[in-house]
Order: structure tokens, then C-alpha cells, then sequence
């Protein structure tokens, strides 16, 4: 797995083939038939262009962008792949999944930084390669790693605060892709 250590205390891990391609055919199977998939409204009236799914630990509830996603049961293939990279940074009780069905769906700049998440997000990209783009709050520095099938990144120290990241629309003609951002959610006592 390479380590990127990035300004300001930033560190992205990253491994291309991390679920070897016959495995990563069968999570993204699962996945596609398995999970509860809804289009959640966005800024300005408009749809959010992607699915999303939320699954996780009772009672865990993400929110972001004025949005409550509760927590559905932990699938069996969902628990599996949790495992798998829990083997190599992380621990976690929630994860947020996106589905982008061609290259016409994305995911805007943004930060994963609400206050009552941890600092390490593990992120799995089934399916098409797309673009993952992370640009330096201040400076504007910008990188691009490919996300491919079976590709794991791994976000962690003060990324989150300094950096933020995207998937980019592409006029490229691209198949279905499912990214699954594992996250630990703090909850109230």
C-alpha cells in the first residue's frame, strides 16, 4: 500500500488492486442487489447526481448537507468488506455508499469534517475507474489517483481539515460505479 504524505499533516493511503477482481465482481453484485438505493435532495431543489445508501451500527445517524442518513443493518457482504480493510487502518461503525451509474453522476468538492466523525475514512471503488481528485485548501494543489475496481483510499490525519476531495463528471462513456466510505461516527452517551 502507498503512503502519501500530504501538506499539513494530511496522509492518503492508497492501493489499486486491494479486492483482487473476481472478489470485487461479487461485492459489486451484492451490493447493486442488496441495498437500499434513493436519490436525496440537494442544494437549491435540485438531486443529489448520484444514489446513496447508509448502513451501519443501530443507531448511528450521518448527517451532512442538512441531511439525516440513518443507519440500516450491516449486510453480510457489507460486514465482510469492513473487515477486509479494518485489516489495515480503522475502525468503524458507519459507511456511507454512492452509486454512480454513468459519467454523468459526481460528488462536489467537499471535506468529510463534521465534528463527531473520526479522522480516518476508508473508501472502496467497485466497478468503473473514475477520477478521485483531492485539492490543498490554501495552496491549490492538486492530485488525481485513479479509482478503479477493487481500489482502496484510505483518508486519514488532518486531511479532512486541509485537503478536500471529488469524483468529477466525465463525458467519457463509463459503467456503473459503487464507492463505499467507511466511517466511525462518535454518538452521545
Amino acid at each position: 500500500m502507498e503512503t502519501i504524505e500530504l501538506a499539513d499533516g494530511g496522509i492518503l493511503l492508497y492501493e489499486h488492486a486491494f479486492i483482487p477482481p473476481e472478489i470485487a465482481d461479487r461485492y459489486l453484485a451484492s451490493l447493486r442487489n442488496e441495498c437500499v438505493w434513493e436519490q436525496k435532495p440537494a442544494l437549491f431543489g435540485h438531486m443529489q447526481p448520484r444514489l446513496t445508501a447508509s448502513y451501519g451500527e443501530a443507531g448511528i445517524v450521518y448527517r451532512y448537507s442538512g441531511l439525516d442518513n440513518v443507519a440500516r443493518p450491516w449486510t453480510d457482504t457489507m460486514l465482510e468488506i469492513k473487515n477486509r480493510i479494518e485489516s489495515v487502518h480503522g475502525k468503524y461503525n458507519y459507511c456511507l455508499l454512492n452509486r454512480y451509474r454513468d459519467g454523468a453522476d459526481s460528488m462536489g468538492w467537499h471535506a468529510d469534517d463534521e465534528p463527531e466523525m473520526g479522522n480516518v475514512i476508508g473508501s472502496l471503488s467497485l466497478g468503473a475507474t473514475r477520477k478521485f481528485r483531492i485539492r490543498h485548501n490554501e495552496s491549490k494543489q492538486t492530485m488525481s489517483f485513479p479509482a478503479g475496481h477493487g481500489t482502496l483510499i484510505l483518508m486519514a490525519g488532518t486531511m479532512q481539515q486541509f485537503w478536500k476531495h471529488h469524483i468529477p463528471k466525465t463525458a467519457v462513456k463509463v459503467d456503473e460505479r459503487i464507492n463505499l466510505t467507511f466511517r466511525h461516527i462518535q454518538t452521545n452517551p
